[in-house]
């Protein structure tokens, strides 16, 4: 039974690391077959690990078809961009009214973890850190629709930035996304409603215009494994 659970766990790491790294491409289908002849495993831990990822959102499954990893068309990426942005706008007046020193203290630490997971190259906490942070106004609306519709874009938009974001490739001096942050931060401070709104919209528009879709360069999966 152990060694069921760790031959599971090495499939599950190998391919969620290469999926990390971008040396698997969106779309690639996730052949059993080809996964057990390199990794040595039987079927069951592989699935059972592509089941782990279907969890996370990394994998989709077809059917009659198989496991692939996930890809999302320009089209949805837009259009779950756009919806978090006028979801995060309408949060600002309502989250105003609930704001404290101590929130503005929090999310001036999140600035400080964010720019510890570029240096550490950790995608996966940038995401969580990054995640955090732009669902702060909603979860201070204290509206339990608004909260769960943000987090649910956050948690696609997260596999977006996974996928094709430009996460390490950005120079340290150069993390514009960082500086817009702490502009917010000073715009909510001074609750300044309408310029906050305007800054989440370019900032929005800018990290959807930065996701890499087409120029990134992927393996076969039998060359990754």
């Amino acid at each position: 039974m152990n060694k069921r659970k760790s031959m599971e766990q090495v499939v599950y790491e190998t391919i969620k690391t290469a999926i990390l790294a971008r040396k698997i491409a969106p779309g690639t289908q996730l052949v059993e077959t080809m996964i057990a002849e390199k990794l040595q495993v039987s079927r069951t831990p592989i699935r059972n690990a592509i089941k782990k990822l279907q969890e996370e959102g990394l994998v989709i499954m077809v059917p009659n078809r198989g496991a692939f990893v996930m890809q999302p068309t320009r089209e949805e990426i837009m259009q779950a961009f756009e919806f978090r942005t006028e979801l995060e706008c309408i949060a600002v007046p309502y989250a105003f009214k609930h704001i404290t020193e101590q929130d503005i203290q929090a999310l001036r630490q999140m600035i400080a973890q964010e720019m510890d997971a570029y240096k550490e190259k950790d995608i996966l906490k940038y995401i969580r850190i990054n995640k955090e942070f732009h669902s702060f106004l909603a979860r201070k609306t204290k509206n339990k629709f608004l909260i769960e519709s943000v987090e649910t874009l956050l948690r696609k938009i997260n596999i977006y930035l996974i996928l094709y974001g430009v996460f390490y490739y950005v120079n340290l001096n150069e993390l514009t996304n960082l500086q817009d942050h702490e502009k917010m931060i000073d715009l909510i401070e001074r609750r300044e409603a309408e310029q906050l709104q305007q800054l989440i919209r370019e900032h929005l528009y800018t990290s959807l215009r930065d996701l890499e879709i087409n120029k990134l360069q992927y393996q076969e999966l039998e060359d990754v494994l």
